[in-house]
């Protein structure tokens, strides 16, 4: 029905009829609306004109009634001189200063001047043309937990745990009018004077100064001055900005030859940090068949980097660039395999594709073909891979990993990693011979980094024991619980290193290693304990070389290690373990006191949590069925072995000392257990009739 009156009122006929009568109207009634016309011109006019004359007292007091409610409800004290407006769209700030309430200055500055793009003004759209800041000084001040800026962060309002906010817009959309944005609102032309940027931390300032920044014609060039208590260091900023063609190039150096160094690094974290220039660019964008790209390329040359944490040397990168392709699609976002990461020598082409939603999904794709394998051991950075310094090989390499993580599912951790090799051979150890641990060697135990301990790893130390003299229910409980597949792969278990990551995602944190046994000996005789992604790259290089190119046999790997493990404070190797626990060679161990040693490995210093009046903790009856069911599951134990097998021990050497102590003074077992020099000196000596020095040595 409303749809047939409709068709009627706007047939053609209709309309024909309506004009006339509308234009008839008009005739008749020309002069009434003429008058109406000009009385409605002349009052926008007037508005217009009064709005203009009085212009400045208008936002003047407007600027105050926004200044007085920003200071109610920040408790800040922010004050601003004469606004002038002069023509259309030309502002001025006469001063501008910012501090909270009994705190210290946060901001100032004595002159702003801005010029509002006239067009965009009319359709309320800010668009500076031009901008100056002068004389301006931002003062960052931070002593313990007091600071004169957190007025400024807004306080978390809680929210239902029901609540779940989410956002329809398609992550492209958001980039793309993100990133024109940004570049809509750069100036034309930008001039600052004399700036200055102020942080305190602990009465320890650091300060940066511009004397005079200036962007004309899109390229700008400025000297900046760091200052931290007497030293005064200088650096360059230069570069290009294009909104128009949307185009940004940034580059980042010293003067001459002097390199830039980031200051309060040191006061900070104790390191230093230079490099000789950073660049960064970007040149180009499309959006097209929903998809948002984004290209250009970044690169620092001549970086150095000192930190005890990181090394014991000076870490030097030569050359790092990258030429990078980024995607941000409907839900989510990618670095196309088009990107290029060179590394001194090596040349990578990475795949990472993150997407946020429906569920959380990270894939990792990066492949190498065949290549000269001294293009990657000579581009590992100085100070970094220490036992790889001065390797020379010879042949290519190739390498394939892929890895898919579903946060949100973490069971379904999928990781591929192959590094292969043809005609590859070792020419030169360089630093360090990795075929030394086939003969005698000095063992040193480190912790947090510092040496504890040295001996020798030999029939000369009357510790050593071969490993047809270890208990083979030793043997095999320690290999069950920490590699069951040591002697049947080449170093990595991907299935572990799946499982680690699983644990570690649902732990949300550092929960569990995905370690061979090949990693751990690696790590403990050839690398330091700190925990960083260099030295595990490090050993994971050092594994692959030692085992796909049989520099020891497994057996003799085998054998160090259980001969170098910690297995309690200060207690290494699996001699010393048996007497301290078991005061009873190795080699006659029972398969629960095997099992019950391969249960403290990982945590060797808590030993004492196993232990409970005296006793085994009930819980552990589900780590010895574990262990034992897989010893059975391959034959390493009898049927007969296994169903005899009670799950507790009965220490008799120096530990039942240490927990009787520990029962009778009510010790905090959530302390790690430390137990004098002296003590474990007198130990030692009992147990092989050697004097031994502070260090272990003798």
């Amino acid at each position: 029905m409303i749809k047939e009156k409709l068709k009627s009122i706007f047939d053609f006929d209709n309309i024909t009829w309506l004009l006339l009568v509308i234009t008839g109207f008009i005739i008749h009634h020309k002069r009434i609306i003429l008058r109406v016309i000009l009385i409605a011109g002349a009052s926008f006019i007037l508005i217009i004109l009064l709005l203009f004359l009085f212009r400045n007292p208008i936002i003047n007091g407007l600027a105050r009634s926004k200044i007085r409610s920003f200071n109610e409800a920040h408790q800040a004290e922010l004050k601003i001189g004469r606004i002038h407006l002069s023509g259309f769209s030309t502002f001025e700030v006469d001063s501008l200063s910012l501090r909270p309430i009994d705190g210290d200055t946060l901001f100032k500055t004595c002159r702003i001047r801005a010029k509002l793009g006239f067009f965009s003004l009319l359709l309320a759209r800010i668009n500076l043309k031009d901008f100056l800041l002068e004389n301006t000084l931002i003062n960052v001040v931070r002593n313990d937990s007091l600071n004169n800026y957190g007025f400024l962060i807004p306080k978390k309002k809680e929210q239902k745990r029901d609540t779940v906010i989410t956002s329809t817009s398609p992550y492209n959309e958001r980039v793309n009018r993100l990133f024109n944005v940004i570049f809509d609102k750069v100036p034309a032309s930008i001039r600052i004077i004399n700036f200055n940027c102020r942080y305190t931390e602990n009465n320890h300032p650091v300060l940066l100064h511009i004397d005079d920044f200036s962007i004309t014609d899109h390229r700008f060039k400025s000297d900046v001055i760091a200052v931290e208590d007497k030293d005064t260091i200088s650096w360059v900023f230069e570069g290009r900005l294009d909104a128009g063609n949307r185009i940004a190039i940034f580059r980042w150096h010293g003067i001459g030859e002097e390199k830039v160094v980031i200051p309060y690094l040191k006061y900070k974290w104790g390191g230093d940090l230079a490099f000789d220039s950073i660049t960064f660019s970007l040149y180009g964008n499309a959006y097209s068949n929903d998809v948002f790209t984004l290209k250009g390329g970044a690169a620092i040359h001549g970086f150095q980097i000192n930190h005890p944490r990181i090394s014991k040397e000076e870490v030097a990168f030569d050359n790092l660039v990258v030429q990078y392709v980024l995607h941000a699609g409907e839900n989510y976002f990618e670095m196309d395999s088009l990107t290029a990461v060179q590394f001194n020598r090596l040349k990578l082409y990475p795949y990472l594709r993150y997407q946020p939603k429906p569920r959380r999904q990270v894939t990792l794709i990066l492949n190498k073909k065949p290549f000269l394998s001294d293009e990657l051991f000579e581009s590992l950075p100085p100070g970094l891979f220490v036992n790889l310094r001065g390797i020379k090989t010879t042949g290519t390499l190739s390498y394939h990993l892929k890895c898919f993580v579903d946060i949100d599912h973490p069971d379904s951790v999928h990781v591929e990693s192959v590094l292969k090799k043809k005609n590859f051979r070792i020419i030169h150890f360089g630093r360090t011979n990795f075929t030394m641990i086939n003969d005698t060697f000095t063992y040193t135990a480190y912790e947090y980094g510092a040496p504890v301990r040295s001996f020798l790893v030999g029939p000369q130390n009357p510790n050593f024991r071969r490993l047809d003299q270890i208990s083979p229910y030793l043997r095999s409980a320690v290999m069950t619980s920490e590699d069951g597949g040591f002697f049947n792969h080449n170093g990595f278990s991907m299935e572990s290193i799946e499982g680690s990551v699983t644990a570690n995602i649902k732990a949300k944190r550092f929960a569990r290693g995905g370690s061979t046994i090949s990693m751990q000996l690696v790590k403990n005789v050839f690398l330091n304990r700190n925990k960083t992604i260099a030295r595990k790259l490090e050993e994971i290089l050092i594994v692959w070389l030692m085992e796909t190119n049989r520099l020891s046999s497994k057996e003799r790997m085998y054998e160090v290690y259980l001969n170098i493990i910690e297995w309690g404070p200060m207690v290494y190797g699996a001699q010393e373990a048996s007497m301290f626990y078991f005061n009873k060679d190795v080699s006659q161990l029972t398969l629960s006191e095997a099992i019950f040693l391969a249960s403290i490995v990982p945590r060797p210093k808590w030993f004492m949590r196993s232990f409970e009046n005296g006793r085994l903790k009930p819980d552990m009856a589900g780590y010895y069925r574990l262990v034992a069911d897989k010893m059975l599951k391959k034959e390493l134990i009898s049927q007969e072995e296994r169903d005899l097998l009670v799950p507790d021990v009965s220490l008799t050497g120096y530990a039942k000392d240490l927990l009787i102590r520990r029962d009778t003074i009510d010790f905090d077992t959530s302390e790690v257990l430390i137990v004098p020099k002296g003590e474990l000196k007198q130990f030692r000596k009992e147990i092989n009739h050697i004097d031994y020095d502070d260090k272990g040595r003798y």
